[in-house]
């Protein structure tokens, strides 16, 4: 593939377009999440039901994005990339939608679900256009914002939420907040994103599922790489479920502090994603992601063992600029695996994440009951250096071997 500017359906979008559009893409799809969580005890005193049972909105929600993934898989070898990954910003502002105005608790399960779509949808599909549009050397980078911007989700959206919902409730927030975010990642993706060269026709084409399935799961390398996937997101996930939680038990912070610490360990990771760019182009995608994959669960388990609270601090912060190194070099060389089924290739890894994510906080959730923070730590430290061992001894660059 060259690195020329390539034309969009909509006529004049250019390279240097796609990731301001594609970032705003992976924000956009954070803001849900992060609104539930941040205001969860306020959607469910709406609907008059426990905390317990309206969390319950996001687990559905993940569940529905493992099948969606695998279903995606599918999809992708006959639709263009870029057709799907507006249709999931379609959902996602569907979604946001109705989640404003639902009636009762069903709905709103309902409508959080299609989240899980979009999420699912275009999550793998931004990706999978980073590798049919941009040169080799762009990559690396360009996934790492992508990964930064979903952390800056975190960074930014937290507190414009916290603010609007202090002026009219949460359901103003997906009204005023979410939804006019939603539709303009919808509007950038549709002019600004072209359709690459190896993206046309697939609408009707002579296209075999069962071959792109078996290019995947045949491939030992991208098997691989699809179990690492799953740890890693394993590792990340349930830290970031109790990571607050620890502090304010094990130090007795105010939630406020809880809070502060999330910003810098949102920041922590968006610079890991971003050099991790330039350290991939440099020491190699699997290099960099086997390197880091340990690191980032050992780090946790010092994190969840230290009586110390600047310490604890310091290292979470550290995990969190690892982890987003990982991320960033995991998914570049995820996406350079099978470069004929990329769209399948990253549905699947999505719906890896999506289990990972589902298993290590169901898991780490029982261990924290029956055995403590410390259990939970060398669960996640175990994690990470499983992944470590099979990025070394089982995955392959393809780059490198070209």
């Amino acid at each position: 593939m060259t690195s020329q500017p390539l034309e969009s359906e909509s006529g004049g979008s250019s390279e240097k377009l796609i990731l301001p559009s594609l970032g705003l893409t992976r924000f956009a799809l954070q803001l849900p999440r992060i609104l539930t969580g941040l205001l969860l005890i306020d959607i469910a005193a709406t609907f008059s039901v426990s905390v317990g049972v309206m969390g319950q909105i996001r687990t559905v929600s993940a569940a529905v994005g493992v099948f969606g993934a695998l279903l995606m898989g599918f999809l992708s070898v006959r639709y263009r990339h870029k057709s799907l990954l507006l249709a999931g910003l379609l959902f996602l502002c569907v979604s946001t939608l109705g989640c404003a105005f639902s009636p009762d608790f069903g709905v709103m399960l309902l409508m959080f679900s299609l989240v899980g779509v979009a999420g699912v949808m275009a999550n793998p599909m931004s990706t999978a256009l980073v590798g049919d549009l941009l040169p080799v050397e762009r990559r690396a980078g360009t996934v790492g914002w992508m990964i930064g911007a979903s952390a800056l989700a975190y960074l930014v959206g937290a507190p414009v939420i916290a603010f609007v919902e202090g002026l009219g409730g949460w359901r103003t927030v997906f009204l005023v907040f979410v939804l006019p975010t939603s539709i303009l990642s919808l509007l950038l993706a549709h002019f600004w994103i072209p359709v690459g060269p190896g993206d046309h026709g697939r609408v009707g084409g002579d296209v075999s599922y069962s071959e792109a399935f078996r290019a995947v799961f045949t491939n030992k390398s991208a098997a691989a790489c699809l179990i690492g996937s799953l740890l890693v997101m394993a590792v990340w996930s349930t830290h970031l479920a109790f990571s607050s939680s620890f502090i304010r038990q094990r130090f007795m912070v105010s939630t406020g502090f809880a809070s502060v610490s999330t910003i810098v360990g949102a920041f922590s990771f968006i610079v890991g994603s971003l050099t991790s760019g330039r350290i991939v182009n440099r020491m190699g995608r699997k290099r960099v992601t086997s390197l880091t994959a340990a690191p980032a669960g050992l780090l946790l388990l010092l994190y969840y063992s230290i009586s110390n609270l600047w310490v604890a601090l310091l290292l979470g912060w550290a995990a969190a600029l690892v982890n987003g190194m990982l991320t960033s070099a995991n998914n570049n060389l995820t996406l350079e695996q099978v470069p004929r089924h990329r769209g399948t290739m990253m549905s699947i890894n999505a719906a890896a994440g999506s289990l990972g994510s589902t298993l290590g906080t169901g898991v780490g959730g029982w261990m924290l009951l029956s055995y403590g923070y410390l259990s939970l730590g060398s669960m996640l430290g175990a994690m990470g250096v499983i992944a470590a061992a099979i990025y070394f001894s089982l995955v392959k660059d393809p780059l490198l071997s070209q």
